[in-house]
């Protein structure tokens, strides 16, 4: 049995946590991966400051991806990173366990 989990790990200034939400189809945690990455995006986090209108990432932060592939239920994952303070990150990832 497999199990998919989408890690959340996040950091600014002044705190820092990671969140795990374990899910029993990858499709699901494709679902919530990009539920999160929206949720980054709005202004509760300081993430919405790193894109323009068209989503396009502004100069002063790196940003790497690797899309969730549904189909071949691939290792995925999202960052953000601000350049002039890299404590400002945001990471996020599907990751698949084998349950024994």
């Amino acid at each position: 049995m497999k199990v998919y989990l989408v890690v959340f790990e996040w950091s600014t200034e002044d705190d820092a946590d990671v969140n795990i939400e374990a899910f029993d189809s990858y499709e699901k945690a494709a679902n919530r991966f990009y539920e999160r990455i929206q949720e980054e995006k709005t202004d509760i986090s300081w993430v919405h400051e790193a894109f323009d209108e068209s989503d396009n990432v502004l100069d002063g932060y790196d940003f790497d991806e690797c899309p969730p592939d549904k189909h071949l239920e691939t290792y995925a994952y999202w960052t953000v990173t601000q350049h002039t303070n890299w404590q400002m990150k945001d990471y996020m990832a599907i990751v698949t366990l084998e349950v024994k």
